[in-house]
């Protein structure tokens, strides 16, 4: 097992991408803390982990009050006395144009998508410092690479988790902690559920991509346990696209001969 032993603090690990995080890193041996508001989502996958002979607790944790960010390493410093790695998966998104974005929907996007990292991050490093180690493992968004229609806040706030990443893996030269971004594309989730099933538009946005698909939270949950194993000890500061090539190359109907 990878992550034997290693403690594991997944934020918004309720659901989506973060369920599977969580129980992909618990069959690698990590134990977790289910960093979540929901907490009917965290204690079903606490259980399922469990079930799996996994060990597994659920903080309830607004990640953009540093109170509860605080609390939420407390207490997995009390149940388990350390913290291995932190994985920053809690976001939110509202979708409408600059001219109706309100400036509520703009706190509440910045506050939970790149104050809440900085915020989690600031709570656990010092105890990753008193542990000798650390993997930090931020989340993106292919919008951290582009401009996106009517998300005019997600995409300033993805953008600046690039920003933050790269600012922390300096700040912590010498600390032996490490900090990365994955950054997905389009992932089947709860977050994008209506515009995968769209019946119109799903399966061709699926199409657009290099793979051809739509992305699982299952094809996320590896890179992250990647970044959170000792393979990825010379890796810091960088990003890792799981987008089905979506960024990297761009094809019309037509255009692909076979």
């Amino acid at each position: 097992m990878k992550l034997k032993d290693r403690i594991a603090i997944v934020t918004g690990g309720g659901k989506g991408i973060g369920a599977e995080i969580c129980v992909r890193l618990a069959s690698e041996g990590a134990k977790i803390v289910i960093a979540e508001m929901d907490i009917e989502n965290g204690e079903k996958i606490s259980k399922k982990i469990q079930g799996n002979n996994g060990e597994a607790i659920v903080v309830e944790t607004n990640v953009a009050e540093e109170d509860s960010a605080n609390n939420m390493a407390d207490v997995a410093i009390k149940k388990f006395g350390k913290i291995d790695i932190l994985v920053n998966n809690a976001g939110i998104r509202h979708i409408n144009n600059i001219l109706d974005h309100t400036k509520q929907q703009w706190d509440d996007m910045i506050s939970v998508n790149l104050t809440g990292p900085y915020l989690c991050c600031k709570s656990v490093i010092p105890h990753m410092i008193k542990n000798g180690k650390g993997k930090i493992i931020n989340f993106g968004s292919i919008a951290s690479f582009m401009g996106r229609p009517d998300r005019v806040a997600y995409v300033a706030a993805k953008s600046g988790i690039l920003g933050l990443t790269r600012a922390l893996a300096v700040d912590l030269t010498g600390k032996n902690i490490n900090v990365n971004t994955i950054c997905p594309g389009l992932i089947s989730t709860p977050f994008n559920q209506k515009f995968a099933e769209d019946p119109t538009h799903g399966k061709a946005w699926g199409k657009e991509t290099i793979v051809g698909r739509w992305g699982l939270p299952s094809d996320i949950s590896g890179a992250a346990v990647f970044l959170s194993s000792d393979d990825a000890d010379f890796i810091n500061g960088s990003e890792i696209k799981i987008d089905g090539g979506w960024l990297a190359a761009k094809t019309r109907k037509g255009e692909i001969s076979n």
